[in-house]
């Protein structure tokens, strides 16, 4: 009713022709997600399980949707959120009786035994029933400044009555009061609780409800009117201070006598269009390239392009191009769907530029894909692969220029593999342990492998390489982490006896000591179903603390994943592990989760990846090697 009466043009626009271009706030967004996970949370679900819905929402908003601002980010978002809606179950009230969460409802209003003019329709958040049987309803908010308590607050009284009508509507006795529980983002100075309460009581403000009745009869007669051309404009008045809610009370204004400017809308007129073809479709242009259907799909935007080279990878063909002046980097990725269109491909991918280049990418499966192994078939390596003696190279894989990326474990110095079931992960973590066995001697490096499913090591038992032998149980697993931390914290101890900062310093100047490559291939499982163990905490305890401290001992962490959740994969965990691969996932916000970014869910599958290497900032797309 607020937007109605403030400029009937955005009213039309936002609820009738459901046209939403306005861009959320970051706190917006977290206001909407805390609401959606307190609505989980109260229909019956733990906290965690909750939070997840909160977290699924923030990873699938995209980026233009929101004003970030000079500060903003998703991770910020993400914390935010997290701050708020624990801090909101653990201050807010325990509830007598439950009557609805998330209740939405619709009645007619009735005033001096008529019904108005249009039916009332509200969502109310929570509506509960107290000791003494009164009916109350609840209103979450996520506010940066708190209501003035003495003050007369229009918005809130407006939202107010139109539940007040509808929950009396619906359970057949008038709600006692509304309660309004703004908790506050950022923490108070004085120590305050962050949880307050704004409370409007129904029966102590009887003008409240002759002015609402009031205003939504006028209100609703003027939307019903044929001819409702004029309309009054209350932008600068009807805001949320209250000012013009005062205005009505003193009767100073009113919907049918409006004393501010005027806005004159006419009604909205819809031509029909016909169906015209793609230029790419027309029987004339029946010959052209690849290269030139995007060129002319981009031109039938209005984005003018000239093609450059085009790379033909093992598992994807790479369309450069280069943008004409003026043209914007968004506006490539905003047509990735049309040029997989013009293309008939079942994917695509838009790198906008190209990292280091001022060219754009187009990628698209390439249907003569190619299997690049690890060894050849007289058993001898793969002369794309570097491996020097006594070093940690990995072969990640190769670009679509036919150029292997190699990167050395000392260097990540952790490696986190995620990606969905069945698209290499399994056979990437096979090609670091080879990489690394055939580097180094057993007195050299040493492994620790934990495979929780039993089956997907079982090829290296008899690595000569191996400490104990591979770990399948999971309090076996979560012991043998903590002894990795003990041997930790005594190399360390020999460091500061020797005088040394790191492994290198004292392996040149005491002793040389091997190295310890960690690998795990399903540490979801072993996170998950880890218990308290005596040492005192958990997997995924012992592995941040190694991953915070190893490096320096050379003690590193390659471990992989096929279920990329936020439970699993912790914003402190990610931290710790900033170089990462990650396969095909099933969805964007699985993408978002291993990466930070979108893209993964664009992948082709079979070695595919998306490779995160935080020297060179931004994604490599490679294909693996087969081992």
């Amino acid at each position: 009713m607020m937007m109605f009466l403030r400029n009937r043009f955005a009213f039309k626009k936002c609820y009738i022709l459901k046209i939403y271009d306005f861009k959320n706030s970051p706190a917006t967004i977290v206001g909407k997600a805390c609401h959606k996970s307190l609505e989980r949370y109260y229909k019956g679900e733990t906290p965690d399980a909750a939070a997840n819905v909160g977290i699924a929402y923030i990873n699938s908003v995209k980026d233009d949707d929101v004003e970030w601002g000079k500060t903003g980010s998703r991770e910020k978002v993400i914390q935010d959120f997290a701050k708020a809606f624990n801090g909101y179950i653990e201050e807010a009230p325990e509830y007598h009786n439950i009557l609805g969460v998330e209740k939405e409802i619709t009645s007619v209003i009735e005033h001096n035994g008529v019904e108005l003019g249009l039916p009332a329709k509200s969502v109310s958040d929570l509506i509960v029933e107290n000791e003494n049987g009164e009916i109350e309803i609840i209103d979450h908010k996520f506010i940066s400044t708190y209501t003035d308590g003495e003050t007369e607050d229009g918005a809130q009284i407006f939202q107010a009555l139109f539940n007040y009508h509808n929950v009396k509507a619906e359970y057949g006795r008038a709600p006692k009061r509304m309660i309004f529980n703004e908790y506050k983002i950022s923490k108070n100075s004085n120590g305050d609780a962050q949880l307050q309460p704004y409370v409007i009581e129904f029966d102590k403000h009887p003008e409240f409800h002759e002015i609402f009745v009031n205003i939504y009869n006028e209100t609703t007669r003027e939307i019903s009117r044929p001819d409702c051309l004029y309309l009054p404009n209350f932008q600068d008045r009807f805001d949320y201070s209250g000012e013009t809610f005062k205005d009505y009370k003193a009767q100073i204004i009113t919907v049918e006598s409006p004393i501010i400017v005027q806005h004159k809308t006419g009604d909205f007129q819809f031509k029909e269009k016909k169906f015209v073809s793609s230029p790419v479709n027309i029987v004339d242009n029946a010959s052209l390239t690849e290269e030139e259907k995007i060129r002319v799909k981009l031109l039938e935007f209005g984005v003018p392009v000239e093609m450059a080279e085009t790379h033909h990878g093992s598992s994807i063909i790479q369309y450069t191009l280069k943008a004409s002046r003026g043209v914007k980097m968004s506006q490539f990725e905003k047509y990735a769907a049309d040029l997989a269109l013009a293309l008939k491909a079942k994917t695509i991918r838009v790198q906008a530029p190209i990292m280091g280049t001022d060219m754009v990418g187009v990628e698209v499966p390439n249907p003569d894909r190619k299997v690049i192994n690890f060894f050849n078939d007289d058993n001898s390596i793969n002369s794309k692969i570097k491996l020097e003696p006594s070093s940690t190279n990995i072969p990640i894989g190769v670009d679509v220029y036919g150029n292997a990326v190699n990167k050395a474990l000392e260097d990540m110095p952790h490696l986190l593999i995620a990606g969905a079931t069945g698209q290499g992960k399994s056979v990437m973590i096979n090609v670091c342990v080879r990489a690394l066995a055939e580097q180094n001697t057993a007195d050299e490096l040493k492994f620790v492998m934990i495979d929780p499913k039993r089956v997907e090591l079982v090829q290296f038992k008899s690595f000569p390489n191996l400490i104990p032998p591979i770990i399948y149980d999971t309090d076996k697993a979560v012991k043998a982490l903590y002894w990795l931390i003990d041997q930790m914290e005594k190399r360390y101890e020999m460091f500061e006896q020797a005088g040394v900062r790191d492994i290198s310093q004292y392996r040149k100047n005491v002793a040389p000591l091997h190295r310890i490559v960690v690998v795990i291939d399903e540490f979801a499982d072993l996170i998950l179903q880890s218990k308290e163990q005596k040492e005192g905490g958990t997997a995924e305890k012992a592995i941040i603390r190694l991953a915070q401290k190893g490096r320096a001992s050379d003690i590193h962490l390659i471990v992989g994943t096929q279920r990329p959740s936020t439970d699993v994969l912790s914003g402190l965990l990610k931290a710790n592990f900033p170089t990462r691969i990650a396969f095909t996932t099933s969805s964007r916000v699985d993408s978002q989760v291993i990466l930070d970014q979108p893209g993964a869910e664009e992948l082709t599958g079979r070695g595919d990846l998306l490779f995160l290497d935080p020297y060179t900032r931004g994604l490599q797309r490679l294909q693996s090697f087969l081992c």
